[in-house]
């Protein structure tokens, strides 16, 4: 994984600050919906949503560095002329490392996202019935 994670050059930076403001945002988030007499009020909605918006970030710039990617693979490609499959496979698993990973981050942030808006809307159902 550190060897991809290299390979993927300067992308894997915009996808490692996605990663992590995921993650903040999400303990951000669940410290704020689970602390003894938590409200539904519309600023921990905003967090929550960030996670989703983040994540969808993540996966663009995966789908960027894989183009990207791929552009310069097939540029070396061409001025080579006779390369070895082997080597062309090689280049495109690292392109395509980046989309995985893009893709992988969106899948964890949606999950979060799912989850915490669960908690969200049963915290402003009771609220809305009475309950504390």
């Amino acid at each position: 994984m550190g060897d991809i994670w290299r390979e993927m050059g300067v992308i894997h930076w915009p996808l490692l600050v996605s990663a992590l403001a995921v993650a903040g945002l999400t303990v951000w988030s669940i410290a704020r919906l689970f602390r003894p007499g938590a409200a539904p009020d519309l600023r921990t909605k905003a967090w929550i949503d960030a996670i989703l918006f983040w994540g969808g970030f993540a996966l663009v710039a995966g789908v960027l560095g894989t183009l990207l990617g791929v552009i310069i693979a097939a540029q070396s490609i061409e001025m080579a002329g006779d390369i070895q499959p082997m080597l062309i496979w090689g280049g495109i698993r690292v392109a395509m490392s980046s989309a995985a990973a893009g893709s992988l981050i969106l899948g964890l942030a949606a999950l979060v996202w799912f989850a915490l808006q669960l908690r969200w809307r049963l915290l402003l159902a009771d609220a809305s019935e009475g309950r504390t």
